[in-house]
């Protein structure tokens, strides 16, 4: 049984990726395939390039210590030299290329699909470490470095500049019906869609409202091949500065709640299959 795994969330939330991962290779389970939505593509593109628990979690670290300092402004944009006054993400980009050793898709050990799409126009792209045949309409690519790909689907107005790919904006994708559609054709069996929550109670702000467009695009039917994590997020855990505890919410969840999804999903008695690079 091959799983593939979309990572959602924003900010900070973006870390129960983490934390799900560590459940589950405590349990054996090594995803086939990742799709990241919005701040998901960051832990996504660390399991693009490769990275094993162990680095995911100094990864995990080295973020939380940037705290908010990963996507304020810099001094020149602070200056005006950025028209929109959005933050441009220059640290987080660094970070990210850091991170992930600035590779290739193409080059990269494992299987991961970040969607976007062309603010102009619409049109959906898809940046993939390996070659499929995708619904049609959406233009994949794989020559662009795991660390643009995972930057271009974080892209979130009016908290970070979109990037631009062939002459067009791009924003994440928000569908997560889509998403697992791509890991399916990607040669995934079942899906799990890790879905942060703000705790119950919690008077949203703008970016809860914008992590609510996941949400609802989550709750649209995704049959019984795709089972969802619902993650209870702490309070305040939007601060960067709480990816830890983020990432702790996403393993006790997933502690709690994987065998039910397993068992839902029809993979409760079946052994998991990673993906493994073809040699040429």
């Amino acid at each position: 049984m091959r799983l593939g795994v979309v990572m959602t969330g924003v900010g900070a939330h973006a870390a129960a990726g983490i934390g799900v991962m560590r459940e589950l290779q405590k349990r054996g389970v090594e995803p086939y395939a990742v799709c990241g939505l919005h701040a998901g593509a960051w832990p996504a593109a660390l399991f693009a390039a490769g990275l094993g628990m162990q680095s995911m979690e100094k990864a995990l670290h080295q973020a939380a210590g940037m705290g908010r300092k990963m996507i304020a402004p810099m001094w020149y944009e602070r200056l005006g030299f950025v028209g929109n006054g959005i933050p441009g993400g220059l640290r987080l980009n660094r970070l990210l290329a850091l991170q992930t050793g600035q590779r290739i898709l193409s080059l990269c050990p494992g299987a991961a699909v970040f969607p976007c799409r062309m603010i102009r126009t619409g049109q959906r792209v898809l940046f993939s470490t390996r070659a499929y045949m995708p619904d049609p309409g959406p233009m994949l690519s794989m020559q662009a470095s795991a660390c643009f790909a995972a930057r271009a689907a974080m892209g979130l107005s009016p908290f970070l500049a979109p990037l631009e790919y062939m002459g067009s904006a791009l924003m994440g994708e928000t569908d997560v019906a889509f998403s697992c559609r791509q890991l399916m054709l990607l040669g995934a069996q079942r899906v799990l869609v890790i879905a942060p929550v703000p705790p119950v109670g919690r008077v949203p702000d703008a970016l809860d409202l914008c992590a609510s467009v996941i949400r609802f695009a989550g709750e649209r039917p995704l049959g019984g091949d795709v089972g969802v994590l619902r993650v209870t997020m702490p309070e305040g855990a939007l601060s960067l500065s709480r990816l830890e505890a983020c990432a702790l919410a996403g393993e006790k969840a997933a502690s709690q709640e994987l065998d039910m999804l397993f068992d839902c999903m029809g993979m409760a008695h079946c052994r998991v299959l990673a993906f493994r690079k073809r040699s040429v």
